[in-house]
C-alpha cells in the first residue's frame, strides 16, 4: 500500500524510514510507546504523541514463512518470512515486518534482528529486518 494512501497517523513512521531511522509513537504524558499509530495515546488518552526514534535492534516474537502468493505480483518473491518483532527500547511495540537476507536456519523465535532501510530511490519507504548473526553488530 502506498504511504500516500495510509492514514496520516503513519506519516512520522514513513518520514523516519526515508531518513534511515526507526521511530514509534510515544506519549509525552505517560512516556509509553504504542503501535498502531493513533492521534491520542491508547494508554492514557493524552493527545501529546510524538515520534521517538529508537536504536532499532529487535527480537523475533513470532514468524511464519509464506509459501503461497495471495496475489500474482508476489509470486516471484516466494518464499518470504513475515515476523512479529519486539523492541527492548520501545516496550509494548510489536511490529509486523518482513525478514530479508537471512538463511532459514537463522530465523527463530528470540533471534535478534536489525532494521534495513531500502535506498530512497527504491520507491516506497520501508523498514525491513535482517537477522543478526555472528559477533554483535555483524550481519
Amino acid at each position: 500500500m502506498s504511504s500516500e494512501r495510509l492514514p496520516r497517523e503513519f506519516a512520522g513512521f514513513f518520514e523516519h524510514a526515508r531518513q534511515g531511522s526507526l521511530a514509534f509513537p510515544r506519549c509525552a504524558a505517560c512516556a509509553r510507546f504504542h503501535w498502531y499509530p493513533m492521534p491520542v495515546c491508547p494508554h492514557c488518552r493524552h493527545a501529546d504523541v510524538t515520534w521517538q526514534p529508537i536504536s532499532g535492534p529487535g527480537e523475533i516474537f513470532s514468524f511464519t514463512t509464506v509459501r503461497h502468493a495471495f496475489e500474482p505480483t508476489r509470486r516471484s518473491r516466494l518464499p518470504y518470512v513475515v515476523a512479529l518483532v519486539t523492541f527492548e527500547d520501545a516496550p509494548g511495540v510489536q511490529l509486523v515486518t518482513n525478514i530479508i537476507d537471512s538463511p532459514p536456519e537463522a530465523i527463530a523465535i528470540g533471534a535478534r534482528v536489525q532494521p534495513v532501510f531500502p535506498p530512497p530511490d527504491a520507491g516506497e519507504p520501508a523498514v525491513l529486518f535482517r537477522v543478526v548473526t555472528g559477533e554483535p553488530g555483524a550481519t
